[in-house]
């Protein structure tokens, strides 16, 4: 689940509150590049009764295209993990600022001040500039600006800083945590599993709204294969994200959380 510390429409107390409003046990915060949001979530967590999964979506890539990869139950107070998550904020910042100098060039009325707006205290991610770029009425929605500004391939689109995925396994291993594959269903197919297993990933995220039966049975079965740990979740951003507003809607084994705690040094609380 994702907070206003990244691109998320609550804050991270109200994440808690809307997990306990839908009578689940509980829940993993996952905001983009930063742990900012975690001792908040935590704490209301304490408060409403709810188990509660330190987490963070770690930014890698490979020549072409993203991998995220979900870090769970690492020690948040990490100062290695915490100078390499210092880098991501300076990238995403330097990114934010590249995309509005291509969208000017491109006659889109919109300013990193707008950015900054939509972003508030987080670091900018893409969702901030297509909701800027919705705001000054350019275009009627994100997915719009996304398919015609911001998307890989186009115009706007500008790559983050190269961070092979085994740069993330280290940091996150060595912060006494594990690292799981994020939506595999979408770009990722079982060969990159197969090798990122070998580098040090730790487990895949099963159950996703961009994961159909198909390939939840084929990551279940990898997943037993290799012994990799598996996650799942809604990839809540707030209330006002049609099926994915629903906390909950994303049935998780509650088995799957122990399992992580088990394997990390900060884990389920």
């Amino acid at each position: 689940m994702h907070s206003t510390q990244s691109d998320g429409t609550v804050a991270p107390a109200e994440v808690a509150r809307a997990v306990a409003e839908a009578g689940l046990v509980g829940f993993a915060l996952t905001d983009h590049d930063t742990t900012a949001g975690l001792d908040e979530a935590q704490d209301a967590a304490r408060t409403h009764g709810l188990r509660f999964l330190p987490g963070a979506e770690l930014s890698a890539n490979e020549p072409g295209r993203s991998v995220h990869l979900l870090a769970f139950g690492f020690d948040r107070t990490d100062a290695e993990l915490q100078d390499f998550l210092s880098r991501y904020r300076k990238d995403r910042i330097r990114r934010a600022r590249s995309i509005v100098e291509r969208l000017q060039s491109l006659d889109v009325a919109v300013t990193y001040e707008d950015v900054e707006r939509q972003a508030g205290a987080a670091a900018p991610t893409r969702a901030h500039l297509g909701r800027a770029v919705v705001a000054c009425g350019e275009v009627p929605d994100i997915n719009e600006a996304f398919r015609l500004y911001l998307s890989n391939g186009r115009p706007a689109h500008v790559t983050k800083q190269r961070t092979p995925p085994r740069v993330v396994f280290e940091k996150v291993h060595r912060a006494g945590g594990i690292v799981c594959l994020a939506h595999p269903g979408t770009t990722h197919g079982e060969d990159d599993v197969r090798r990122w297993a070998g580098e040090g990933l730790d487990g895949v995220e099963v159950v996703h709204p961009a994961n159909p039966p198909a390939v939840q049975s084929r990551m279940n079965a990898l997943a037993a294969e290799l012994g990799l740990l598996r996650c799942g979740g809604s990839d809540w951003h707030g209330p006002d994200a049609g099926r994915r507003g629903q906390p909950g809607w994303a049935h998780v084994p509650e088995r799957w959380l122990d399992a992580i705690g088990r394997r990390s040094s900060c884990g389920v609380t």
